[in-house]
């Protein structure tokens, strides 16, 4: 493996690139953990931009650093072991984002590459690595933690634990039901679409380029810019009739139309690299006229002039009626992505439907209006408030679903740490004994302390 003095960028990805980087830091090993080495300038650099971004950082700093450093390597040898993939992330959307930052912060792609005394290829290249090494750790740690669970009885009993006046302090909330129609009668939406993406397929086959074609064309913004590239995923990083479609495809070729609930997709296949494969695609979603908007309104408002009569419950019409397979076996109960119980805040709920429930009070239904699903899509609701819970302190009663969120992130915390304990006595670890003055969260380190050889 090639040295690790890249492995600096790992912590800095999302920080203000303001000054060249010192060429002239003394180097040297100051760690091995198992096969990998880590530098003196991965950690210097860190502290160096972490003092540019704030002089009142402190030099023990450079101690979380290097502590993050470790575990991540030991999480990397695991990842080894279990034989989990890394991906590829050449040319991924997250990796130009971030190079447009630092272009932006230096004044020029001429600069950074001054700044830093490598191309911009080298750079990319670089982040790309450092950032598939990351997501591999992260998903080695999710493999650590992956059955912990909480009882009822450990969330009273983390909620006790808690300093009272450290609770957290929750803004105005929401409980709501929502029903939800797909616009009606799409046929002639749904067949326009088929058209055209049939008419881009035919203009790629004849030699147009496809990733020209998804620039223009594809509503998936985030992988158009890219040419509808969507980097090195498995099969399971897709919904299963896009994964079918793509993972059918020989190199090159070009998949006939694919519906998912995300749209319809044209799908051409660039590589693939054992169980991973990079596709790129265009997506496009039907666009309904004025008329098909009407008369979904219509039939919504047909359904609540039933409930509102009490000819059926609001649940019922969920039931029945609703499109929304997240929602229509619950009762139509809106749900917190964050914390999975009933209760939504402002910036947890899309801004449409929060401007339609803020004029309800308590039991009140809204006039039918346009919306968008979790995906998207173009959807139609009508919400029932069933309940607004006040700013508050986080309390059981109000907010189970987040206290347990919070004991579950404390169990996960210590099974992690137990992994930790556990991993450090079966793998060769150095550390260089300059650090034997630092705060480690695991005291383990020091035991692994030796004078630079």
């Amino acid at each position: 493996m090639r040295g690790l003095k890249r492995i600096a960028f790992l912590f800095v990805l999302g920080l203000g690139l303001s000054v060249a980087v010192n060429a002239q830091l003394l180097d040297g090993t100051i760690a091995n953990i198992g096969t990998r080495q880590l530098l003196y300038s991965d950690v210097e650099m860190e502290l160096v931009r972490a003092r540019i971004q704030n002089p009142e950082v402190q030099k023990n700093t450079a101690c979380g650093v290097l502590e993050g450093l470790l575990v991540h390597y030991m999480l990397l040898d695991q990842a080894d072991l279990d034989s989990i993939p890394q991906q590829s992330l050449d040319n991924s959307q997250e990796i130009e984002q971030r190079l447009a930052h630092y272009i932006q912060q230096a004044g020029s792609e001429e600069a950074l590459e001054k700044q830093y005394g490598r191309t911009l290829a080298e750079i990319r290249q670089e982040m790309s690595q450092l950032l598939s090494e990351q997501r591999r750790s992260e998903q080695m740690r999710g493999k650590i933690i992956e059955k912990v669970l909480v009882t009822p009885s450990e969330v009273k009993e983390y909620f006790a634990s808690q300093v009272p006046d450290s609770l957290q302090m929750l803004p105005e909330q929401f409980v709501y039901r929502q029903l939800v129609l797909s616009p009606i009668e799409a046929t002639e939406a749904e067949f326009q679409v088929k058209e055209k993406l049939l008419n881009l397929r035919e203009r790629i086959l004849k030699g147009e380029r496809f990733s020209t074609l998804a620039v223009a064309y594809s509503e998936d913004r985030g992988s158009a810019i890219k040419g509808g590239e969507m980097g090195y995923m498995p099969r399971e990083g897709f919904v299963k009739s896009f994964a079918d479609a793509a993972f059918a495809l020989n190199d090159g070729q070009v998949s006939p139309i694919v519906k998912t609930e995300y749209g319809y997709h044209l799908i051409q296949m660039i590589g693939k690299k054992g169980k991973l494969a990079n596709v790129r695609h265009i997506l496009m979603r039907p666009s309904y006229s004025s008329d098909i908007l009407s008369r979904t309104i219509k039939r919504l408002d047909s359904i609540k002039t039933l409930i509102a009569q009490d000819s059926i419950t609001f649940a019922d019409a969920c039931l029945i009626y609703s499109d929304d397979k997240d929602t229509r076996l619950n009762g139509g109960f809106a749900v917190n992505p964050q914390t999975g119980g009933t209760a939504l805040d402002k910036e947890t709920m899309m801004p449409v439907d929060y401007y339609a429930i803020k004029e309800l009070k308590e039991g009140e239904m809204s006039a039918p209006f346009e919306s968008r699903d979790r995906v998207g899509n173009v959807v139609m609701k009508v919400i029932r408030l069933e309940r607004i819970i006040p700013p508050h302190r986080m309390n059981l009663k109000e907010d189970y679903a987040l206290v347990q969120n919070l004991a579950k992130q404390e169990k996960e915390r210590k099974e992690f740490d137990a992994w930790v304990e556990k991993k450090q006595k079966n793998m060769y670890i150095w550390v260089d004994s300059r650090y034997a003055d630092c705060p480690f969260k695991y005291t383990f380190w020091k035991s692994k302390m030796t004078p630079k050889q």
